[in-house]
């Protein structure tokens, strides 16, 4: 078979959650299938995956519309940053702004006909989509389309992406009623699928993973190097996520407050800048333990393993998630979790974990103080989080992605 796999955010320098799934499954299927011919397609260049052989292919969008389009945007950001305020000056910022919108439509459907183009003289057989909101508009060729499923962040937490108009979430949903099958990362979000939106189509629950590789118990000498790395003078309390209203990092901080005289842990903050996070950074600068809380920003992967096996206790109080991979990671990492009651978190923490109710800061502030203070529970939890772990496995669902395939 001839399979299509769209990898547009393995072109991205940082990874994060859907480039480090597409990445996994990548891999995985490198070593499961020595049978089946790979065509990994990306707009830019192909980044962090290898292709082993001749039967994985890269293939690139790269027509001048598209290089015409990053000169444009480019020039826009300069004219943008200059100090020059006057009337040409502003004029010519509207024409290029105009022009940019104008190219990014253009560059749009010439996308979808080359990638249609494409597929079609590449012989694909199976296109698999892993992107959250890119699906392909039409095809010239009979192709099976799967398309894995994520979240459904774009419905429940529309301010917090940039799926946010009418068209963009009418198209959503019809490309989800087009695939012939769609695959869900936890049982949770394929419920929201048939109760949100209504898609009484088949759907398969594919678990994500974490890299075995990456996310284990670290050395101390590991540990040592990141505390000091990042400035951690005294045991702390880690959470790990995009810094974004629905992680709920509020609450965290009003539960770090409630204790705050009762511990002498420092909170560390670990991920990059989201969506609409200056009410986070003013609850920060006013927090009466501010000088005990720590904000890394992103950091690369090969420290979030120390970072996770340093910790007392890893914090986790999202409002939701489509699976909840940094409980996850923790867990593997040996380290005791705190998170929620919500959505996909009691599918992935099975009863390894403390989940509390996420808008209830006390119980929150409670249940951090109680595993904080009891040196023998935080061991257990450990211990229990580890076991639990090993059900996930990269290896396992990518098996079964190749059967799904292999019977498509």
């Amino acid at each position: 078979m001839r399979i299509a796999i769209e990898a547009l955010s393995l072109s991205s320098k940082n990874l994060t959650g859907i480039g480090n799934v597409t990445l996994s499954y990548i891999r995985e299927l490198q070593r499961a299938d020595p049978d089946n011919s790979y065509f990994i397609y990306t707009i830019d260049a192909l980044l962090h995956a290898d292709l082993p052989n001749e039967k994985w292919r890269h293939v690139r969008y790269d027509w001048r519309v598209k290089r015409f389009k990053y000169r444009i945007t480019d020039a826009l950001a300069v004219l943008k940053g200059g100090s020059e305020k006057t009337l040409p000056a502003v004029f010519r910022i509207v024409f290029y702004r105009l022009l940019k919108m104008a190219l990014e439509v253009i560059d749009r459907a010439c996308l979808y006909f080359w990638l249609a183009k494409s597929m079609r003289d590449n012989r694909i057989d199976v296109y698999i989509g892993f992107f959250a909101d890119f699906f392909p508009l039409f095809f010239f060729s009979k192709i099976k389309k799967i398309w894995l499923i994520h979240d459904l962040v774009w419905k429940l937490y529309p301010e917090t992406t940039d799926v946010n108009t009418w068209h963009k979430k009418h198209a959503i949903v019809r490309n989800m009623k087009r695939a012939d099958l769609l695959l869900s990362v936890s049982d949770s979000t394929r419920n929201d699928l048939a109760r949100l939106l209504n898609i009484r189509k088949k759907i398969v629950t594919l678990h994500n993973a974490a890299d075995r590789k990456t996310f284990r118990r670290a050395d101390a000498r590991s540990i040592v190097r990141v505390k000091k790395s990042y400035e951690i003078t005294r045991p702390y309390i880690l959470s790990v996520c995009t810094l974004e209203p629905r992680k709920n990092l509020a609450a965290l901080l009003d539960a770090f407050a409630k204790i705050g005289g009762r511990v002498r842990h420092q909170l560390v903050l670990v991920g990059m800048s989201g969506w609409k996070n200056t009410k986070l950074f003013e609850m920060i600068e006013r927090h009466p333990a501010k000088h005990s809380i720590i904000v890394t920003g992103y950091v690369p992967s090969e420290d979030l393993a120390p970072l996770y096996s340093g910790a007392d206790v890893f914090v986790f109080p999202t409002l939701y998630e489509g699976f909840g991979m940094p409980v996850l990671e923790a867990m593997q990492c040996g380290c005791p979790v705190i998170s929620s009651t919500s959505s996909s978190i009691p599918e992935v923490a099975g009863d390894a974990c403390v989940l509390v109710d996420p808008l209830d800061t006390d119980a929150l502030a409670a249940s951090m103080e109680q595993v904080l203070s009891d040196r023998t529970r935080r061991s257990a939890m450990s211990r229990k989080g580890l076991a639990w772990s090993r059900q996930f496995s990269w290896e396992k669902s990518a098996a079964r992605l190749l059967e799904i395939i292999r019977s498509a």
